[in-house]
């Protein structure tokens, strides 16, 4: 049986049809985990039940949201929630951009809303609408499970975002740009949980690969139902 990995989506509910309100997550997400040999399954903003989810999937995946929009109050304390339950349980953990963020700032990191008003210098980061090719290249940490992956240290990555983390907290800077700005982190003395700002669901690169194949794996590893085998 394949590793059950749960992916929080975006949402919307519109005021004036509360009853038309939906979930929505790209299938690359789904498409990726497949792919890297895990059960992709979509987690509903139900906070009574996170321990639950927590509890039955192997890992979790924290999606990215809409570039340059802050995450609705719902999705945002349903995916905090998510975090802390998998992070006190040991299961693994693949924060994607707002994801990241939120892993980020579980750990004690600062939020930062706008990239460009924080730092004068800094680079675009949202260069094309849609990250079908790279956008930059980002340093990574020597000895960091990223950097290992790689085999490198210099890699070059897709992105989608107006908004990052800064500061320190639990966590290692496993990557950054060329103008600062955070992007990817690992929480220490954790087996496996990492954020990455940019998006490896689009599998661009074989760093990304490699990312969703390593966090596949942990989750056959770490999860409760040890009769699952990576495939």
């Amino acid at each position: 049986m394949r590793p059950l990995i749960g992916i929080s989506p975006d949402g919307d509910a519109p005021a004036d049809a509360p009853t038309e309100a939906e979930y929505r997550v790209r299938m690359n997400y789904a498409d990726a985990i497949r792919t890297a040999g895990g059960c992709p399954v979509i987690l509903p903003w139900h906070l009574e039940d996170v321990d639950e989810m927590v509890d039955r999937c192997d890992g979790i995946l924290v999606s990215g949201g809409t570039p340059g929009v802050l995450s609705k109050d719902g999705r945002t304390v349903f995916e905090s929630a998510l975090i802390r339950a998998a992070l006190d349980r040991r299961k693994p953990v693949l924060g994607i951009c707002n994801g990241m963020q939120l892993l980020g700032q579980t750990l004690g990191a600062q939020f930062v809303e706008n990239i460009a008003a924080a730092i004068p210098d800094a680079q675009d980061h949202i260069p094309l609408s849609v990250p079908s090719e790279t956008a930059h290249g980002v340093t990574l940490t020597p000895g960091s499970r990223l950097q290992r992956l790689a085999g490198t240290d210099e890699a070059r990555v897709n992105s989608l975002h107006r908004q990052a983390i800064a500061g320190t907290g639990r966590f290692t800077v496993a990557a950054l740009a060329s103008d600062g700005v955070i992007e990817a982190i690992e929480a220490d003395g954790h087996p496996f949980a990492l954020g990455t700002q940019w998006h490896p669901e689009y599998r661009l690169t074989a760093l990304d690969h490699a990312i969703l194949t390593a966090f596949v794996k942990a989750c056959c590893a770490n999860g409760p139902s040890k009769n699952r085998r990576c495939r």
